[in-house]
């Protein structure tokens, strides 16, 4: 495998439950000799805390993805090219804020473009490319087809929240009925 990691679960072929042992020697390292301990550490890709590890992989990946596009806005289904599923593990990180440590949580909001919520994040992009639309055309008549200079799909955005209204916060439907000509069926425009 070309590393020490070997999953908890893992089996040699005559069934030798080498990821227990592992698990073990992790667990009770107080426990170990000195010389164990070396041994063990001198193993290509040892670690003693796997979820430190886990998480450090994570945070490199996210640090690449970060350089490479200019923010940490990782869709839900991004798969970095060797597999790395790190829109998973940025997810992860959005709703177990519980189980990170202060310093992680650091690490993480110093990231270009980091957010917590990337649903509300989204909303509140659409919401403010409406209004720019808005301030240029009088109106919230956006054509369902049409695109921001950028390449928004703010039409698309548009008829979500006509379409999905129940599911919006009442502060989003609060902030929508606030715009001028906003309507909520656009046949009735």
């Amino acid at each position: 495998e070309g590393h020490a990691r070997v999953p908890g679960n893992y089996k040699t072929e005559n069934e030798y439950k080498l990821g227990v042992w592992v698990g073990s020697q992790r667990a009770n390292k107080c426990q170990l000799t000195p010389e164990r301990v070396r041994r063990l550490e001198s193993l290509a890709g040892w670690v003693w805390d796997i979820s430190e590890f886990q998480w450090e992989q994570g945070f490199s990946y996210l640090k690449v993805y970060v350089e490479q596009e200019g923010d940490a806005l990782v869709s839900t289904r991004y798969e970095m090219e060797d597999g790395y599923k790190l829109g998973i593990w940025v997810g992860s990180q959005r709703s177990r804020t519980d189980r990170l440590t202060p310093e992680q949580i650091i690490r993480l909001e110093s990231l270009a473009g980091w957010v917590w919520d990337l649903l509300k994040f989204k909303w509140e992009q659409g919401f403010s490319y409406l209004e720019a639309y808005i301030e240029q055309e009088g109106d919230a008549r956006v054509p369902s087809s049409y695109k921001t200079e950028d390449d928004y799909k703010l039409g698309q955005w548009v008829g979500y929240q006509r379409n999905k209204k129940e599911q919006l916060t009442p502060e989003q439907l609060t902030k929508l009925e606030s715009l001028e000509g906003w309507v909520w069926d656009a046949s009735n425009k």
